[in-house]
């Protein structure tokens, strides 16, 4: 399965503080019809955080149902502890993930060094049934892999790419030009995916695609038509929502889009909150001036 294009970290929705899956099955459903390449299931958007382990297995089964064999299904599976993220890893892989998402460990993040964070992954890699790729957020933990350290990681065989949500496309680039040929490289911030696709990224992960996954499928579709300018201008538009539903709004914005979009979105879990009327106005106008340019 080749591992490229548009996958959202999927929302987990909730009502009334419960897990609702059968709106992630409708979500699922709609999803399935849009182009999308595979989805990312409980990555940071997903609240994976605030799940416990009993409704994480339920949100990989009723995924595993849900996505056709045709699309990829990456689980987000890094735990703080080696021993935690390898038992999920394979959990996971029973399950019938595709592949993990495996994100720096984090809580005692003045000892992950460079050699700490290498021996993690290789571990997780060595003894993981299915393919890793790494997870490189440091707005939320507070660490950057370095393109030197991705590179090193690169040359082992299951460790097959990397999700870099930094927004650094300098840093993006060189983890592409050190890399070995053949590791994934996916964008993970959705306001440099043009960009990213430029300098040889194979796709993006990204939040804004559960709102809106046509216009972020359209905008590798036209790249790969080289129909730059046409790319470059839908990736215009696409910017400010992005950015409102990542930086500025987070879980509860990006959700409150996934409603204004026909999906559905819900409450994030407390004590996350849903941002207020004039936020929603803002949305509004946001995926008005995406879709009508």
């Amino acid at each position: 399965m080749k591992l490229s294009g548009v996958m959202p970290p999927i929302i987990t929705p909730f009502q009334n503080g419960k897990l609702d899956l059968d709106k992630l099955k409708k979500n699922f459903q709609n999803w399935n019809q849009t182009g999308l390449s595979g989805y990312v299931v409980l990555g940071s958007n997903g609240e994976a955080v605030y799940l416990n382990d009993k409704e994480k297995i339920k949100v990989i089964e009723v995924s595993r149902e849900s996505i056709p064999k045709s699309k990829i299904m990456i689980v987000g599976t890094g735990m703080e502890s080696t021993q935690e993220t390898t038992r999920f890893t394979n959990q996971s892989a029973k399950m019938g993930a595709d592949c993990a998402l495996v994100v720096t460990p984090s809580y005692f993040k003045g000892s992950m060094k460079p050699q700490i964070l290498h021996d993690h992954f290789i571990s997780v890699a060595e003894s993981s049934k299915i393919g890793i790729l790494i997870y490189n957020v440091p707005q939320f933990t507070g660490i950057n892999l370095e393109p030197e350290l991705v590179a090193k990681l690169s040359e082992h065989p299951n460790i097959i790419g990397i999700k870099d949500s930094s927004g650094n496309i300098q840093q993006l680039s060189e983890i592409i030009h050190l890399s070995q040929k053949g590791f994934a490289i996916f964008v993970g911030s959705a306001p440099v995916f043009f960009p990213a696709l430029c300098v040889g990224a194979v796709g993006g992960i990204l939040a804004v695609a559960n709102a809106v996954p046509k216009e972020c499928v359209q905008i590798q579709n036209l790249f790969n038509d080289r129909k730059l300018d046409e790319a470059r201008a839908l990736q215009n538009r696409l910017t400010p929502l992005a950015k409102a539903v990542t930086v500025k709004y987070g879980i509860g914005g990006l959700k409150m889009a996934v409603d204004l979009a026909g999906y559905f979105g819900g409450n994030p879990r407390p004590p996350l909150k849903k941002p207020g009327r004039e936020v929603e106005e803002e949305l509004k106008r946001l995926l008005l001036q995406l879709k009508k340019p």
